[in-house]
């Protein structure tokens, strides 16, 4: 799974309130990575002085030569 960085940003763009996601635990896929991100954006944008929402995607590439 890719790593999600998901922050809360106030009226002027600063960060205010950010959250990482690195893995998510399931026995099986119940829930798609997507779904949870929403869900944590959906958290932070109901956030007292936050004004907008992003989440980036970071992915690790390995190559081997």
């Amino acid at each position: 799974m890719p790593n999600y960085q998901v922050t809360g940003k106030n009226s002027e763009g600063m960060p205010v309130v950010a959250v990482s996601l690195a893995s998510i635990d399931q026995e099986q896929q119940l829930v798609s990575e997507m779904t949870i991100v929403n869900a944590v954006r959906n958290c932070l944008a109901a956030v007292p002085g936050v004004q907008s929402v992003m989440a980036r995607k970071f992915e690790q590439v390995i190559t081997t030569v």
